[in-house]
């Protein structure tokens, strides 16, 4: 059979079947019924459809002979090649004495299990059993209980289903809904009308407090009235039922309490259709058949913000793909560098091995196909393969590298930023302090004052003067000239001393040394994984910091990833810079993107959470069940969210962006995992 369908499907039947590839007919099939014909019916018009010049076959071919004519050109050759023959024969050429006694035989087995198949449907579609109590039912070991919708409040939020798809079980609704004739509507509220209003002049006559709801109710109905008669609106009567379905008794139970108080959050009553479970399971059913009949009413605005299939997925026109929706399995398409977002950032927060890093490349590689140029602080060599992969600069600062950042450059000038004299030297010694502080800790406000002197005293001596407006092409001093001039200096031996081990000591090469590395590549990949552990901090502060300034000076649409963000946290120093660079990030077209494995360290923080708030995007995978509690600490997350981190595969978690929260399943096709993956096997 196989065999016939390969030679049936490698033919070309353009010729032969007018429209090819866009049928225009349908075939009904009544097997039961006897025809002229015999049992050839069906292939009399299967063929009479495909070659419309048989359709009306001379006189002498109209009826089935009885006895088969011979065909000396197929009657010997095997089924398939009868089968290809005839399905290429011309139109003008084809009789009734062409079929074969094997073509007849072949076609009524054909028949046969195409009747059989037809008459069997409903075994294959039908649950095995069905059974239903007052207030669930049982369908094949699946219970499912049902709702439907009492009453609505005269105000609610628009698109408020939005958030009602995004209920975390196995749920499904039906939503009916009736045009009614405006003229009678019209006439049914101005009854209303006048009754309540009745009702109002009566109360206020006998001095009663009339409830506030039949007020409202009135002021409801009159404004209806006015818009149905300016056309404004058009009245319905709509039905709205929920099922929720699991496959214990108890779990239902609860189940269901959770969707009631969600949907009654928005201030709808829902009911359990108790008593009437099987006029709910045709009303389930997609058949447009409504047997509970339960409907209110509503108008064209109420019934445009109720729309039911608009759910809280995360989409839009442009930009790269970050996975599937976990909930209505469409895809998550979001452009970070959108103008409604408060800014770029995004804040990625996982446990080990649950593709943090994989996920921030695949997301590097679609934003480099899209002309964002990419800077990547990298602590543990994960992005070196994705840069040599693509050809871009790999920047590896160590105690052993050639590669060099001097802290002391000057940074560039921004071109909107009206300078005053000696601006760009005060911003770059605070920076200075900063860093210094990192190498060789805390310091008093003493030495600090010692510092910022001896910091002025060691760019001077470089003829950098204070009162100078540019320093294009003077050479800027070094680690060791501030440490010459501090060990000159009355109180500034102790600190020079200490800074002795970053000039003349185990890691003097790697502040004391002109800067030989630049960021005008699409891809900048600075590795700090052979650094000693105390020297990270301050190591990942000097690239932030010479990043930052090369950013400012030339705007553009830039993504800076800062891996194991864990570890700019431990200092308050690092700490208040990195998210100094986060708030001010928006004004220079830079999204920064903070990684980390340890939620402590945000907890602990008191950068944390701001760092979290000031991040637009945030990507929440994988989670062990001693960190989520912590990061419950700062997101605030509903007991769905946290069971759904803490049970989730690898890969899979939540994305918040701004008011939306979505699960997602991060989506990379085969040849893009191999191309990103760190994984040894």
């Amino acid at each position: 059979m196989n065999t016939i369908q390969d030679i049936i499907f490698d033919t070309n039947y353009s010729q032969q079947i007018p429209n090819w590839g866009k049928p225009n007919y349908i075939i009904q099939v009544e097997p039961t019924k006897k025809s002229a014909g015999g049992i050839w019916w069906l292939f009399d018009s299967f063929f009479a459809t495909l070659f419309p010049s048989a359709a009306a076959p001379k006189a002498e071919n109209s009826k089935w002979s009885p006895v088969i004519q011979k065909n000396i050109n197929i009657k010997d050759k095997e089924l398939k090649d009868q089968i290809k023959y005839l399905l290429e024969l011309p139109d003008e050429e084809y009789n009734d004495s062409k079929l074969t006694s094997k073509l007849r035989q072949y076609i009524l087995e054909v028949e046969k299990q195409y009747t059989s198949v037809i008459n069997d449907y409903k075994s294959h579609i039908a649950p095995s059993f069905w059974e239903h109590k007052p207030t669930y039912f049982n369908i094949s070991g699946l219970f499912g209980k049902s709702y439907y919708v009492q009453s609505y409040p005269s105000y609610i939020d628009a698109l408020w289903t939005r958030d009602i798809l995004s209920f975390h079980a196995k749920w499904d609704m039906s939503w009916f809904i009736y045009p009614e004739d405006d003229a009678a509507i019209q006439s049914m509220l101005k009854t209303r009308a006048t009754q309540l209003k009745a009702e109002v002049k009566d109360a206020m006559e006998k001095g009663i407090t009339l409830d506030t709801e039949v007020e409202q109710q009135y002021k409801d109905v009159e404004m209806i009235r006015e818009k149905l008669t300016t056309r404004e609106e058009r009245y319905f009567e709509t039905s709205y039922y929920v099922n929720v379905y699991e496959e214990k008794e108890d779990k239902l139970k609860e189940e269901g309490k959770k969707i009631e108080q969600k949907i009654s959050g928005y201030g709808i009553k829902m009911k359990n259709a108790t008593q009437r479970m099987d006029e709910w399971f045709t009303s389930m059913l997609p058949l447009c058949i409504d047997d509970l009949g339960i409907s209110r009413s509503s108008v064209t605005s109420s019934l445009a913000g109720s729309f039911p299939f608009i759910s809280n997925d995360m989409i839009s026109e442009t930009w790269i793909l970050y996975g599937v929706n976990a909930h209505t399995w469409w895809l998550v398409i979001f452009d970070r560098f959108n103008s409604k977002l408060p800014n770029m950032n995004s804040c990625v927060l996982a446990t080990s091995g649950a593709w943090k890093s994989f996920t921030v490349k695949l997301e590097v590689l679609r934003y480099l196909l899209n002309g964002i140029d990419i800077l990547i602080i990298d602590p543990e060599n994960e992005y070196k393969t994705l840069a040599q992969k693509v050809g871009w600069t790999y920047v590896n600062i160590a105690t052993s590298s050639q590669q060099f950042i001097n802290p002391f450059d000057i940074p560039p000038k921004i071109a909107d930023i009206d300078y005053g004299k000696w601006d760009l030297l005060r911003s770059q010694i605070m920076t200075l302090i900063w860093l210094i502080k990192l190498l060789i800790g805390d310091i008093s406000v003493e030495e600090e004052a010692l510092l910022d002197k001896a910091i002025q005293s060691t760019y001077w001596l470089k003829w950098f003067s204070l009162e100078a407006m540019s320093y294009e092409w003077k050479q800027p001093p070094l680690m060791e000239d501030l440490m010459n001039v501090l060990d000159g200096m009355d109180g500034g031996e102790k600190i020079a001393l200490k800074l002795s081990k970053y000039v003349t000591g185990t890691f003097g090469k790697l502040f004391n040394n002109y800067t030989n590395v630049d960021i005008n590549n699409a891809m900048t990949v600075f590795s700090i994984r052979d650094l000693e552990e105390v020297l990270k901090t301050p190591a990942m502060f000097n690239v932030l910091n010479f990043i930052w300034t090369k950013v400012r000076a030339n705007k553009k649409k830039r993504l800076l990833i800062c891996d194991e963000a864990w570890i700019m946290l431990q200092h308050e120093t690092s700490a208040e810079f990195l998210f100094g660079l986060i708030k001010r990030a928006r004004k220079y077209g830079l999204g920064i993107t903070t990684i980390s494995q340890d939620i402590e360290d945000f907890v602990r923080s008191k950068y944390g959470k701001p760092i979290l708030s000031n991040s637009s995007l945030q990507v929440l995978l994988k989670q062990s069940t001693t960190s989520i509690k912590s990061l419950n600490d700062l997101l605030w997350l509903s007991e769905a969210e946290q069971r759904r981190l803490v049970s989730c595969g690898v890969g899979e978690g939540l994305i918040f962006a701004g008011q939306q929260h979505v699960g997602v399943k991060v989506l990379a096709s085969p040849s893009e995992k191999e191309f990103i993956t760190t994984d040894v096997a």
